[in-house]
């Protein structure tokens, strides 16, 4: 992929699914394996849903930016807010013996992604870059078998 494919949705939980479509898309033409394709929507559909519950509020008159690229076997996704900036110090998976409702998306990010960087150094809002080697995962999944 030369460059990077960018979808721009509003930050209503309605349009997630075609954010989600359009991934699973990108990636079955990148011909990943079903199950990684699955793992990396995950991740991207809980931090949408993230900056829409706590970036934006719940207010589903803004736009949530998302962009693509596959580049050297790594997949890369962006997603830009121009919500409310949190302090991502705070934004730490809570303990899976903590058993209730919710609040699993960092830890699913965090286990599935192999780098997570949040930039708040802006006016308004957040980038989120996340990358996962795909090379890499591909041979782990491939030895499992």
């Amino acid at each position: 992929m030369a460059e990077p494919i960018k979808i721009t949705i509003p930050s209503d939980p309605r349009y997630l699914c075609v954010n989600r479509r359009a991934l699973q898309q990108i990636l079955t033409l990148a011909e990943l394996p079903e199950e990684l394709t699955s793992q990396l929507a995950l991740c991207v559909d809980e931090a949408c849903s993230n900056v829409i519950k706590y970036g934006y509020e719940g207010e589903t008159n803004h736009s949530i930016e998302i962009s693509y690229a596959i580049d050297n076997d790594v997949f890369e996704v962006k997603i830009r807010d121009y919500g409310k900036q949190c302090d991502t110090s705070k934004f730490q998976p809570r303990c899976l013996d903590d058993v209730k409702p919710g609040g699993l998306g960092t830890f699913f990010i965090h286990k599935i992604m192999d780098s997570v960087s949040y930039c708040t150094k802006r006016e308004k809002g957040t980038l989120l870059t996340m990358t996962k080697n795909l090379k890499t995962d591909m041979v782990n999944q491939k030895e499992e078998e």
